[in-house]
């Protein structure tokens, strides 16, 4: 008897993947893969089917796949809640769950297609996780993968899947607390593994967010930046020292591991207050932005916690087909697909996995099976109207009984061709509302690229608060801070300014002078010269502490008072002022 078969195919926002499993005793072999990755502009979600479509139908055709297939949907297509409900029998808890989430949803639940499944049960309440797609959505695409010849199946949420991927794996997680953070194009999936269950939480901050900071620096269209970030960071392009795109690829990438970090701590806090103080002990990296050049190092350490990439072929056994060349890719590419295929396989002999979840839309399903059974049904109808040609010269009731299955067909025709126009009818209300769609994106991108940037102002904020434990210009406080847009004289006999774009910081304050008794005791004249000296000393090392923050371009002025509204020679401090040019 030939093994059972399962084609996964992985539609992620910047790639598609798909892999052929099958069951070997009691493991899973991985018989086929492929990658192939999306050309398309990561900004316009417009683009996404059309894009995902031709990457599945050159995978299909290298890879030789038609037929039932399992789809996985990236979590930024889903719209996703959390709810806690009383623990009850299995009747009850689908009418509890239906009216909680009928409360949350942003959209009636009648016009989604959802499912939920259970992830965290300490006997008294389950916390729940419920995924919902729009059916336009789901309908629109089983459509188009039906044109290329594969049937779906399922379709199922990629951010629960790395949970059943580390249960296969055998790595211990019924005694510690285990946060796995899977890096994609367009945001980051942090799942926290507790010995009760687990808990999801999604960040906005992907791959994608670090392309889209190169082209803002570097003065490129999104897609050079995408360029650029894969050829640099795979390592496929060397820059010298001296080349000026080095430091501002590094200085975005910095920024880019500061803000993951900062995401991450504070999902890290808001799942110990959920938890009652528990937190991680140990993190996994997966997805193919885990391969961003130090982004261990600098989770481990702002986390203080160990940290390692999550390898999911330690659970496979790899064919024969499988190339050398796509198996250094396949532990950043095959998680989410591991972890379905593990599902299918494995769960009858161990339920320790989370249900499989499918928004595939029933009805629909049943109307493209009939399309794809309506060439078999014709011919069908001919065979059966020529069979009974033969007893057409031997007897007129079997004329009457054709006549009658004749009327009978037609009538059905008359019903289908009524469907077929309501059909059009509707494809025709969905492309309006498509192309409704994109002109509303297009009018809410410049507010949307806006957004992206803004985060900068808080990087500066926490970078000023760092003079609070900085050896040199420690003892330095800020009394006054304003943001605004620079202006730049343009013609100085008509006194015309315009607005250069940059946004100028003014920074007033004081520190202290801090000097020993002994100094503080000598003469007046030696006093003075000793105060003098350190506040010179004072001055040097908060400018420069200044001038080296990543936010900050240059310092136009600086004026430091010892009189007045200091007071040097008295209680020690000096007051300043800075005018600077930031990087926003």
């Amino acid at each position: 008897m030939a093994n059972k078969r399962e084609t996964i195919l992985n539609c992620g926002i910047s790639h598609v993947s798909a892999s052929i499993f099958s069951q070997d005793g009691t493991a899973v072999r991985l018989e086929k893969v492929g990658l192939q990755t999306l050309d398309y502009d990561y900004t316009n979600d417009t683009l996404w089917l059309d894009a995902v479509i031709e990457g599945l139908e050159t995978l299909c055709s290298s890879l030789k796949i038609k037929g039932n297939a399992r789809f996985i949907f990236p979590g930024s297509l889903l719209l996703t809640k959390t709810i806690r409900v009383p623990r009850v029998e299995k009747e009850k808890q689908d009418k509890i769950v239906e009216f909680e989430l009928s409360q949350k949803m942003p959209f009636p639940l009648s016009e989604l297609i959802w499912d939920y499944q259970v992830i965290d049960d300490d006997g008294v309440e389950q916390e729940i996780l419920a995924f919902a797609v729009k059916p336009e959505v789901a309908e629109s695409f089983c459509e188009r993968v039906l044109e290329i010849g594969l049937s779906p199946i399922q379709i199922t949420p990629a951010p629960v899947l790395d949970y059943n991927a580390l249960r296969a794996s055998g790595i211990g997680l019924d005694e510690s607390e285990t946060l796995v953070v899977n890096v994609g194009a367009k945001s980051t999936n942090l799942l926290f593994i507790n010995p009760t269950g687990f808990l999801i939480r999604n960040i906005a901050v992907g791959g994608n967010v670090l392309s889209q900071n190169l082209a803002d620096r570097l003065g490129v269209l999104f897609e050079k930046a995408e360029e650029v970030k894969k050829s640099y960071f795979s390592g496929q392009m060397t820059l010298s020292p001296e080349d000026p795109n080095l430091q501002n690829i590094e200085s975005c990438a910095q920024q880019f591991l500061a803000r993951s970090s900062q995401e991450i701590t504070r999902s890290i806090v808001t799942y110990k207050r959920l938890k009652k103080g528990k937190s991680p002990e140990k993190i996994y990296l997966a997805g193919r932005g885990a391969l961003l050049r130090n982004l261990p190092d600098y989770i481990s350490q702002s986390q203080q916690l160990s940290i390692d990439y999550f390898d999911p072929l330690k659970t496979l056994i790899l064919g024969d087909e499988v190339t050398t060349e796509m198996r250094s890719l396949l532990p950043f590419m095959l998680s989410e697909p591991v972890g379905l295929a593990s599902t299918i396989f494995l769960n009858e002999e161990d339920n320790k996995f989370a249900l499989p979840l499918n928004l595939l839309p029933s009805s629909k399903i049943s109307s493209l099976s009939f399309k794809k059974k309506t060439p078999i049904l014709c011919v069908s109808s001919i065979l059966f109207g020529i069979l009974p040609l033969p007893f057409l010269l031997q007897s007129l009731s079997v004329s009457k009984e054709l006549q009658k299955t004749l009327a009978i067909e037609e009538e059905i025709t008359k019903e289908l061709k009524v469907e077929l126009e309501n059909s059009l009818d509707l494809e025709n209300k969905f492309k309006f509302i498509d192309g409704l769609s994109s002109a509303v994106l297009k009018k809410n991108l410049p507010f949307l690229d806006k957004q992206d940037t803004c985060w900068q102002i808080h990087v500066l904020l926490n970078e000023l608060q760092g003079t609070l434990d900085h050896e040199d210009v420690k003892d330095t406080w800020f009394d006054d801070l304003k943001l605004s847009s620079q202006k730049e004289k343009v013609n100085s006999r008509r006194k015309f300014t315009e607005d250069t774009g940059r946004v100028q910081l003014k920074l007033s304050g004081r520190y202290l002078v801090r000097a020993t008794e002994e100094e503080l005791s000598e003469e007046d004249s030696s006093k003075r010269n000793t105060l003098i000296d350190l506040n010179s000393k004072k001055q040097e090392a908060l400018t420069r502490y200044l001038s080296n923050l990543t936010q900050v371009e240059k310092i136009d002025r600086k004026v430091f008072s010892i009189e007045g509204k200091g007071d040097l020679f008295g209680r020690y401090f000096t007051h300043f002022e800075y005018e600077i040019t930031t990087r926003f």
